[in-house]
């Protein structure tokens, strides 16, 4: 049976006081306790290298199954999030944007760079972003969780730009599990509730084991609520899409009418339904706005319900040929809610009913130079209700293969993968552009529709916009758009790795692992008809994408002992490594590392490694076609900012640009824009090239000899990434300011035209960058190209104190463990652009504090296991600030934030383990700011839920 002993041997666990950059640690003292002489070798997440020791040369950060039932974590990413390394991905917070998923995000490269691998095997990503939704990875089926930050390409291929997150699950169980937990927040909301069995076997005398995982979880979604006052209101004065309806006066074809004095900005609005009144832009939102709250409406936490199932199994065919097999299937569901459709730019012609038959309005439609053309109009279409996203997502994944021992300490592991994700999207209560039209089309009457309507659409009723709770059932009914987008991602694998000793050196023996390796994506993401023709107003128009890649690669690993038990050299070794991946979309790339590990003296190792790494284009950053977004960007034009209602001087050279594309001065009209979010559309680029990044780690890891179990670590990071594939300019915000820059140079007397600036123009597409609509409004167009740049730098600490409690005698307490984790982040220079200590959704969508931490205690009393963990969020300037974007506005940071989490474990028989714990003790609010990315803050750095009481129980036999 010598194969699974071999086995045994790889898949131990790292986590011991030698492990370089520990997590957070686990309370529990008896794992820990165990001599590290009881493992002969292990592998560690980042190298494929059977080593004698426990220190690897990339800083690897460990969480356990101790630690992520510590916090009563049921999903996945509430525990990755509070690493200092990690910078939140989307959440069970995230609502706008969410599609359901939880991802994770090292370093803040974005998830598509974070490679995630469950048993050291790629997983399937989710959606054409090719990141990996950690709903699908079952928390009571972990392990550990590996975390190396840094590329990794040279080891695992492409998407390993920022680092690896491992998942390793249980093995070689034996009995039956039942795992049960209730968990609801303070305010007796925001329940959730799992249920899990595990069950193995081993079988044919031990030759053999099969581990089964069954999982339930369901949890109930909240809205804003007094309980929560800070989200309750929208921060950033709304939106100026309301529900009592918008007339915009177009300065090509102005009114005249009394209460217009001015060609421009006579906005009016319909408190008395079908007569037109001076629009209140209250940012403020108060009784009289005309703005619309959409606050109450978005969920703080969204519903969900998923259903996992595992099974693993290993058999030894013979005394040195294993085979094994994995199976993981999830279906998960989730659901979003946004605030009704803000329905903006429709075309009222001048001869519908209503307008015909409402003499103040038809005043001011007659009050034009053409009186004939159709009303610009907005309106929130309440009435038709609050938009609801339902995702459902099925995943699976199989893999399989052979391990083979040939012989001294060489084994040969071959598999084969196969992955499917299939996302299904379900929107209800859209509207149709089309259907409007029709029920607005001139010619009808107050209950039928025209002719020429009824003859498109039998079923048609006519609708009238103008004022609150004029759109009658049937109407709302009838312009109402449910629709279904259907993604389906699929990823075939291929491996074959060989691992040993190459030769045995003076100073040990040279460790070697090779491999080759092919990989197939496919994906096919197919928007309803409607959304692929644009005939949607509430949710972004998409194209159809479809379309594979491939790629053929080898590597190679090498670690060489070069010194061992010399004077000042008790191990000096060096690690080396190279991959070739040759794409079927960028073509031939090379992906390689070297450094190494140098110990002085026992207790000392310093280490340094240099990496390159490589991401490849995933098939939607080259196709992606012309894709509607709403990001959060102000209008350079406008006079007041309507997020924060402060008043904003314009230079002569941007009034003059304004001016330009306006057809009239934005200053002396009083010209103010209607939303924060600005309407753009996205593009791919079948051009694009591979992204490829520099990695630097220098660091120390000292485990002084005179306290056992003390342990430190200190690692510099930096992480350049250049060809960074990107929207043009950092994103749309970047896009606005580059084209406003040049051209307010070029405006000094005359405004310049968009079509004259070069920034504000892109070849590649071959269209403007920003361009107007007849009511003004702005609008962008943001391609993507590898015309980014990305560097970030900082400094990983970690240290660690597990003893016995020398003073009590065993009458206090067995055991206290002591970790602190910190990171201090030196930069983060997107573009030319520093973003480090800064929050928001200004440009990029980030929560990049200089200094996170987490403290974590566990404390053993007998039967009882305590244990206590904190975490620190720097205090953030607001990412709108940043000089280089020009913006005088003035907007709010955030504070210094500290949570605090308890939990308590009793082992109340030999069976049975009762648990119980709170999540933000204090209760700690949110902080709410300017340009916030979701519901006044950031609902995955920071805790919206408030403090959240669990408790459950695990049973095994």
């Amino acid at each position: 049976m010598k194969v699974q002993q071999n086995r045994r041997r790889l898949l131990a666990s790292t986590i011991i006081a030698g492990a370089s950059a520990l997590a957070f640690v686990a309370p529990a003292m008896a794992q820990d306790a165990e001599s590290p002489t009881s493992i002969d070798d292990v592998v560690v997440t980042g190298s494929r290298i059977v080593r004698q020791d426990y220190v690897a040369n990339s800083p690897i950060s460990t969480v356990t199954a101790e630690q992520i039932q510590a916090r009563g974590d049921v999903n996945v990413e509430q525990i990755l999030n509070q690493l200092p390394q990690v910078v939140p991905g989307l959440s069970a917070n995230s609502n706008n944007p969410s599609n359901g998923s939880a991802t994770v995000d090292l370093r803040g490269l974005g998830a598509s760079r974070t490679l995630v691998l469950v048993n050291g095997h790629r997983f399937i990503p989710y959606d054409k972003s090719n990141a990996v939704d950690l709903n699908s990875i079952p928390a009571s089926l972990i392990e550990r969780v590996e975390v190396v930050t840094g590329g990794a390409s040279a080891v695992y291929g492409s998407d390993a730009l920022a680092g690896v997150v491992n998942f390793i699950f249980k093995r070689n169980y034996e009995g039956f599990g039942f795992d049960t937990q209730y968990g609801i927040t303070g305010h007796g909301d925001g329940e959730q509730f799992n249920a899990s069995l595990t069950f193995g076997s081993n079988f044919a005398d031990d030759r053999g084991n099969v581990t089964g995982f069954v999982g339930y979880s369901d949890r109930d979604g909240f809205l804003p609520n007094e309980d929560r006052p800070w989200s309750v209101s929208s921060a950033a004065g709304g939106s100026g899409t309301g529900e009592y309806g918008g007339l915009n006066n177009l300065g090509t074809n102005p009114y005249t009418a009394a209460g217009c004095p001015t060609a421009n900005p006579c906005r009016r609005s319909f408190r008395t339904p079908g007569v037109p009144g001076p629009f209140n832009n209250d940012f403020g939102l108060g009784p009289t706005s005309d703005r619309y709250d959409f606050a109450p409406v978005n969920l703080l936490q969204s519903p969900s319900e998923r259903f996992n199932i595992a099974l693993m199994g290993h058999y030894a065919v013979t005394d040195t040929v294993e085979a094994f097999a994995e199976v993981f299937y999830t279906d998960s569901r989730n659901t979003t809610q946004l605030a009704p459709t803000p329905a903006t730019g429709i075309l009222i012609p001048y001869d519908n009913f209503f307008v015909q038959n409402s003499p103040a309005l038809l005043a001011y439609a007659n009050s034009r130079p053409d009186p004939d053309a159709p009303l610009n109009f907005d309106r929130r279409m309440s009435e038709v209700g609050a938009r609801i996203q339902g995702n459902n997502t099925d995943v699976y994944q199989i893999n399989t293969g052979l391990r083979a021992d040939l012989g001294g300490d060489w084994e040969l592991e071959g598999y084969y993968s196969y992955g499917r994700t299939e996302l299904t999207t379900s929107i209800q209560n859209d509207v149709s552009r089309s259907r409007l039209n029709a029920a607005l089309a001139g010619g009808g009457t107050a209950t039928t529709c025209a002719p020429s309507a009824l003859a498109l659409f039998p079923t048609c009723v006519p609708i009238n916009l103008f004022g609150r709770g004029t759109i009658t059932p049937e109407a709302a009914a009838f312009v109402r758009l449910n629709f279904t987008d259907r993604s389906v991602f699929e990823r075939n694998n291929a491996q074959l790795n060989l691992t040993g000793t190459l030769v045995e050196l003076p100073a040990g023996p040279l460790g070697f692992a090779a491999g080759i390796e092919y990989r197939e994506d496919v994906l096919a993401y197919t928007p309803d008809d409607a959304k692929n023709a644009g005939d949607i107003y509430g949710f972004n128009a998409e194209r159809a994408v479809s379309g594979r890649s491939s790629s053929n690669e080898a590597y190679f690993e090498a670690s060489v002992p070069l010194l061992r038990d010399a004077p000042f050299a008790q191990s000096l070794e060096l690690e080396l490594g190279a991959r070739y991946s040759d794409y079927s979309t960028v073509g031939g790339v090379w992906s390689y590392k070297f450094g190494g590990s140098w110990e002085p003296v026992d207790s000392l190792r310093l280490r340094a490694l240099y990496q390159r790494a490589s991401r490849a284009p995933n098939v939607f950053e080259l196709f992606q076609a012309n894709d509607q977004g709403f990001p959060a960007v102000l209008d350079p034009c406008t006079t007041v900012n309507p997020s924060t209602g402060a008043a904003r001087t314009l230079t002569a050279g941007v009034r003059n640009f304004c001016t330009a594309q306006l057809g009239f001065d934005p200053v002396t009209t009083g010209f103010v824009a209607q939303n924060t979010q600005t309407e753009s559309f996205f593009f791919g680029n079948p051009s694009l090239a591979e992204e490829k990044s520099d990695t630097v780690t220098i660091g120390a890891v000292w485990q002084p000899t005179f306290a056992e179990g003390l342990s430190f670590s200190l690692d510099y990071y930096k992480i350049e990434v250049e060809d960074y594939i990107g929207t043009i300019r950092g994103g749309v915000s970047g896009i606005v300011g580059a084209c406003f820059a040049a051209g307010e140079a070029a405006s000094g007397t005359t405004g310049a035209a968009v079509s004259s600036i070069a920034e504000c123009n892109d070849t590649g597409i071959g269209l403007p960058l920003i361009f107007r609509d007849a009511a003004g409004n702005l609008k962008a167009r943001a391609p993507l190209g590898n015309v980014s740049a990305l560097e970030t730098s900082g400094v990983d600490f970690s240290t660690r104190y597990g003893w016995d409690v020398p003073w009590a005698g065993g009458m206090w307490g067995d055991t206290l463990d002591i970790a602190v984790n910190l990171t201090y982040l030196d930069s983060y220079l997107l573009d030319g652009i520093e973003y480090k200590g800064t929050a928001g959704a200004y440009n990029i969508s980030a929560t990049l504090p200089e200094w996170k931490a987490n403290i974590s205690l566990g404390y053993d009393v007998g039967p009882v296991r305590l244990a206590y963990s904190g975490t620190f969020i720097d205090e953030l300037d607001n990412q709108g600030n940043i000089p280089d974007f020009g913006d005088p506005s003035g907007y709010t940071g955030v504070d210094a934030y500290w949570y605090h989490d308890i939990s308590g474990t009793f082992q109340a028989t030999e069976n049975m383990e009762l648990f119980a714990g709170i999540r933000n003790l204090l209760d700690e609010e949110p902080p709410v700011f300017d340009n916030a990315p979701d519901g006044n803050t950031d609902p995955n750095a920071y805790d919206v839920n408030g403090r959240y009481f669990f408790f459950g129980a695990r049973l095994k036999y």
